[in-house]
């Protein structure tokens, strides 16, 4: 019995975080991904940074003769999560749950806080069973080179997915897809894969990691990667395998399983700067081991996540100490202007600006000490508090 052939496909150029107006043309590519889908026998899609209403619209209204079912996932501040699933069979429930953990506003430019992420899940009725279908975009690595300070967000992000997956525990075909910018050797990953239960479908059929990597992002076939010369690509790790599809075996076994979707035929760009992933799966009477397998990790796993963890919430303090410092040197910057405007020193209109902008940065440095500092302190423990029970128990 063939259950769907499940694909799922970043969209949006990547290193520009596929904001509207910044991202390059992004009506063409979308022609040619909804050109694309109609001509496949894909089931269901899932693609991700699908970040604005129109977008959503353009590719739901242009593939509804195939894909007669869908939705778009709203969450974000600005814009939504990005996530949007496309079905040839009715959805019957939908849910999202937010990460705690999420980047920082601040970080404008990096956007994650903003579109605020988290994991969805469409259950779909196919003819065969009932498939729980998730899909996420874990937070981006800014930082390719020495330490990342997003490494705490993301095992905190995956092991929050593997935790809410649990919620399918008695379901007959579990599927999770997406972006998770996270190789497969680093412990994010590890700890999803055994807290959650399910298998990664390309590595199962393609277990040579040297002669088979299954690159999914800044690839030869992928143009709008960041460096262009074929000199420097894949030498030093810039082609990366950061995009799966996990699924509940032995209910699901996954028979075929690809990385599809370079440059557009025709064209002389890709449809991405991430290849897509498409497997395709059989139904078989066991029943699942999700339910015994979910919440289970191995004691080395753990200690590494603990670590990163750990490390997050000692660069907390020290974040916290260097923003302190930075609005007490707003703070007596202010009280000097107010001084020098007192003295007629400079002219009042000057004076009134300039310490009118140190004010209101040193407001949102302020709220940020306050608030947020202390928010994501509280919830880095909390992770922390819960790897530390999973210790006790690690096989």
């Amino acid at each position: 019995l063939l259950v769907p052939s499940i694909f799922t496909k970043q969209w949006y150029q990547r290193r520009v975080r596929g904001v509207p107006f910044v991202s390059k043309m992004i009506k063409p590519r979308s022609e040619h991904l909804i050109e694309h889908l109609l001509a496949t026998d894909y089931q269901i899609v899932g693609l991700q940074e699908v970040f604005t209403s129109w977008h959503a619209k353009m590719i739901q209204e242009g593939v509804k003769s195939i894909f007669g079912h869908s939705h778009w996932f709203r969450s974000g501040v600005l814009g939504s999560p990005g996530l949007l699933v496309l079905s040839r069979y009715p959805i019957i429930e939908i849910a999202f749950h937010p990460f705690a953990l999420n980047g920082y506003p601040q970080k404008i430019l990096h956007g994650d806080w903003w579109a605020g992420k988290g994991v969805g899940l469409c259950r779909i009725d196919h003819p065969l069973t009932t498939v729980d279908f998730y899909i996420t975009h874990i937070h981006a690595n800014y930082t390719h080179t020495g330490y990342d300070v997003y490494t705490g967000h993301r095992v905190a992000q995956m092991y929050c997915m593997a935790k809410y997956i649990g919620r399918s525990r008695d379901s007959d075909a579990v599927i999770a897809v997406g972006d998770f910018n996270c190789k497969e050797e680093e412990v994010a990953t590890e700890i999803f894969v055994e807290a959650s239960g399910l298998s990664d479908s390309y590595r199962e059929l393609h277990p040579d990691k040297i002669n088979d990597p299954g690159y999914t992002n800044d690839t030869p076939e992928c143009s709008w990667r960041a460096d262009t010369s074929m000199s420097a690509l894949c030498s030093n790790g810039t082609c990366k395998r950061i995009d799966y599809v996990f699924y509940n075996k032995p209910k699901l076994t996954c028979t075929d399983c690809k990385v599809v979707m370079g440059k557009i035929p025709g064209q002389d760009f890709s449809f991405s700067d991430h290849m897509g992933v498409s497997c395709t799966f059989d139904l078989r009477s066991e029943s699942s081991a999700i339910s015994a397998r979910v919440g289970k990790i191995s004691k080395p796993t753990a200690e590494t996540a603990l670590k990163a963890i750990e490390r997050s919430i000692r660069e907390t303090r020290v974040d916290k100490i260097q923003k302190l410092i930075i609005w007490l040197i707003l703070f007596v910057l202010w009280c000097g202007v107010i001084a020098v405007s007192a003295a007629d020193l400079i002219p009042g209109v000057a004076a009134a600006v300039l310490s009118s902008v140190i004010a209101t940065v040193a407001t949102v440095v302020f709220w940020y000490l306050v608030i947020l500092s202390r928010s994501e302190r509280s919830k880095f423990i909390e992770a922390l508090s819960e790897l530390q029970i999973l210790m006790r128990y690690a096989e």
